[in-house]
């Protein structure tokens, strides 16, 4: 079984590596390799096709591979960031997620776009990007070609944010303290709430980046809620194989739980969060490789608009809670 396994695992590491090498380049790095590997896969797709000796390995690590990343993933997970925030930003936080999920989720409704290409749509965009899409993926059992469209929609829709908040966020009536809380609470990725907060000062920058932390924190208790909701959808099954929140989110929270007690030790956290991040970039590659572009032309511009229109909404919402919260 392994050595029929191991070219596809094989191709989807070595495009890891050159995803990471490429996600370096001034113009790919405010995306991120999840996003580079996924564009790198479809694209070998679309001109070399994928040779059936490479299809067991790829689909293992689009799926297992994928869920071992998430695991290890609960390394980056600090709880006690939720305390230094302070509380009207945590409740800025929360509001975002919440509000975001449910809210995008009904936008995306609107325009048609299916429901659990929806719910990682809002996620993504509600939380951290590309990480949250592939960790609800696995808790919602949504389709490969779901979880495709919504990494790269993501990808996309935070590198506009980015350019908007840079160019447009000094007209918007806020100091650059609540234009790096505003980065924070509504960007995509930890390198785009970066990119754009560090333009505004260091403090800017590290307040945008601790603001984006804790959306990263509460990851955790949506993929919770995540998990207990779509087994809502059909019958619960309370049994070891199958409980009603998959194995690999408490695993998540429970390494997550650890680092924060200190039981892991800051470099092996270190450690485990890069690995984390490499086998998720092996999954996104592994997801492209598998990915049709003609799946792209079915799903059609109403998932792109349903995104702008959604991220847009978050972004308006936050920009007036900063407001109505007197944060400074």
């Amino acid at each position: 079984m392994w050595r029929r396994r191991l070219p596809g695992l094989g191709l989807a590491a070595a495009l890891a590596v050159v995803s990471y090498g490429l996600a370096m380049l001034p113009g790919l790095k405010v995306v991120g390799p999840l996003t580079v590997a996924l564009l790198i896969g479809i694209s070998l797709r679309t001109a070399l096709g994928l040779a059936p000796s490479l299809m067991e390995g790829t689909r293992y690590s689009a799926r297992t591979v994928l869920r071992l990343g998430i695991v290890l993933m609960g390394a980056r997970l600090d709880f006690g960031l939720v305390a230094q925030v302070g509380p009207r930003v945590l409740l800025l936080s929360l509001a975002v997620i919440v509000g975001g999920i449910l809210g995008i989720g009904w936008v995306a409704r609107r325009f048609g776009v299916p429901e659990k290409l929806g719910t990682l749509l809002a996620v993504g965009t509600s939380i951290c990007g590309a990480s949250a899409v592939v960790a609800a993926s696995s808790v919602t059992r949504a389709e490969e070609e779901d979880t495709t469209l919504a990494v790269g929609l993501c990808g996309i829709l935070g590198t506009v944010g980015v350019l908007f908040y840079v160019f447009v966020g000094p007209l918007l009536g806020l100091s650059s303290a609540q234009l790096a809380i505003l980065s924070g609470a509504t960007l995509h990725e930890v390198a785009q709430v970066m990119a754009a907060a560090f333009t505004w000062g260091t403090s800017a920058g590290d307040l945008g980046t601790l603001v984006k932390l804790t959306r990263v924190v509460l990851l955790a208790p949506a993929l919770v809620v995540l998990g207990l909701v779509s087994g809502a959808g059909g019958q619960v099954r309370y049994s070891l194989k199958e409980p009603p929140i998959p194995w690999f989110v408490i695993g998540f929270l429970a390494v997550g739980v650890l680092g924060t007690a200190g039981v892991v030790p800051a470099a092996a956290k270190g450690w485990l969060s890069t690995a984390s991040v490499f086998l998720m970039v092996m999954a996104m590659a592994a997801m492209g490789l598998g990915t049709h572009l003609s799946m792209v032309r079915r799903a059609g511009m109403r998932v792109v608009y349903a995104g702008l229109v959604g991220f847009a909404a978050l972004a308006l919402a936050a920009w007036g809670l900063i407001q109505l919260l007197s944060i400074q």
